[in-house]
């Protein structure tokens, strides 16, 4: 090695420059904001707004679906407008969406409200992923992921407690306040302290090219029937939100601290996903789905078989594990998928199965709520997440004669 190789294998390794960190704390404090809010959204829906649970339902789904969606179009208006400004738009959007939340939790206006927010966030997410993208060093980007993924988790382990104590000293309507604050400090870091990364700057590629490229993918029907099953593990996740707080609230403690119990799955994933995702490391991208869907499956009978509080502790460590099985390969699964060159645009996609899970899973869960978890009656909370674990064991069905007829692409064995 000569004396020159040297030096710059002894030389420090560069530094992230100040918009990651900015970036990194809007981060923070966009999902301590949204957290904080969607953990007891079904009960705001209902108690304060005055929805039923069937219409809470539908606008629970629906909020999800504009909200998985939006990225995938207002990501390429941000490569337009620049990340910067698109971030001064989707917090302003937060905070209009959370303050009509707050003041206005009217039945005509709360869905108002919602779509604010769902937009927001359609701005939001593509921008702060594609900062880390463009400031991170050479050969520094898993470390500059490893540090925003960090910044997600630390979210919701600030606003969950945090809502809980408001919802307890105060009320429920001002855990609204919560994500207030925390929106309008995000806007002040984006317009005071994020800088336009120079990096990729002006890259973007024509709407009308990217519109075209979105349709080709969804023409693959290999990835389209992927997106579609796969939507079942999705629809499973989303009822931790959906159905769970007034399960809680209904059948075991109207005092319980559900913001608490849903703590229970980012905490096993940041301390075990290193060992689960050893231990998984020999099986195919789709067998490691298949394995997580049924895991899934067997969380929503444990928190039928065992109404309590045990027991939901039980169901949310298990659907830890099940998230664990299967997300180091989803990603990787999904870019098999896409040309050289379409990474970025197939990664978008990914967020097709969480809409759909989400679109079905919120009317869903409002006609269970209001059939089998009325506010007043008898309850039946097997036959709800009974009917959950089926959805859940015949999308691991679906996924398994998927298996059969697509031949899976050869991947790399799991880091």
């Amino acid at each position: 090695m000569s004396p020159a190789d040297e030096r710059a294998a002894e030389a420090p390794p560069e530094r992230f420059p100040p918009t990651f960190y900015f970036a990194n704390a809007i981060e923070l404090f966009e999902r301590l904001a949204h957290y904080g809010m969607y953990v007891g959204l079904s009960l705001y829906l209902t108690t304060v707004v005055g929805f039923g649970d069937l219409e809470g339902g539908f606008w629970l789904g629906n909020f999800r679906l504009v909200g998985s969606l939006a990225p995938i179009p207002c990501g390429a208006v941000a490569d337009r407008i620049t990340f910067k400004r698109s971030l001064i738009v989707a917090f302003c959007l937060y905070a209009l969406g959370y303050l009509g939340l707050f003041a206005f939790p009217s039945r005509a206006m709360a869905p108002v409200s919602l779509l604010c927010l769902a937009i927001g966030g359609g701005f939001m997410k593509p921008v702060i992923s594609g900062t880390v993208v463009r400031t991170a060093p050479p050969g520094r980007q898993t470390e500059g992921f490893a540090i925003f993924y960090r910044m997600i988790n630390a979210g919701s382990v600030l606003g969950k407690p945090l809502a809980y104590l408001t919802r307890t000293l105060v009320a429920l309507r001002f855990v609204m306040l919560n994500s207030i604050a925390a929106s309008l400090v995000a806007l002040s870091l984006a317009v005071f302290g994020y800088q336009e990364p120079e990096r990729g700057r002006g890259e973007a590629a024509p709407l009308r090219e990217t519109v075209r490229g979105y349709g080709t993918a969804l023409r693959n029907l290999r990835f389209s029937v992927f997106l579609v099953i796969f939507a079942g593990f999705y629809f499973m996740a989303e009822q931790f939100y959906m159905t769970f707080p007034k399960y809680v609230t209904r059948v075991i403690d109207p005092d319980a601290k559900f913001e608490f119990i849903t703590l229970i799955n980012p905490a096993l994933i940041a301390v075990l996903q290193g060992v689960v995702s050893r231990l998984t490391r020999r099986l195919s991208p789709v067998g490691s789905m298949l394995a997580g869907m049924l895991i899934a499956s067997l969380s929503m009978l444990v928190m039928g078989t065992l109404p309590g509080l045990a027991g939901a502790c039980v169901s949310g460590a298990i659907f830890a594990l099940a998230e664990m099985t299967f997300s180091p390969r989803y990603y990787d699964y999904i870019a098999s998928f896409a040309p050289q060159g379409k990474a970025g645009m197939y990664m978008g996609l990914a967020f097709v199965p969480m809409a759909i899970g989400a679109w079905v899973g919120g009317p869903l869960s409002g006609f269970m709520i209001s059939r089998y978890l009325p506010a007043q009656g008898p309850r039946e909370p097997f036959t709800v997440w009974a009917s959950y674990a089926a959805i859940g064991v015949f999308c691991a069905g679906l996924m398994l004669v998927y298996r059969r007829v697509f031949a899976e692409p050869a991947l790399p064995a799991a880091a």
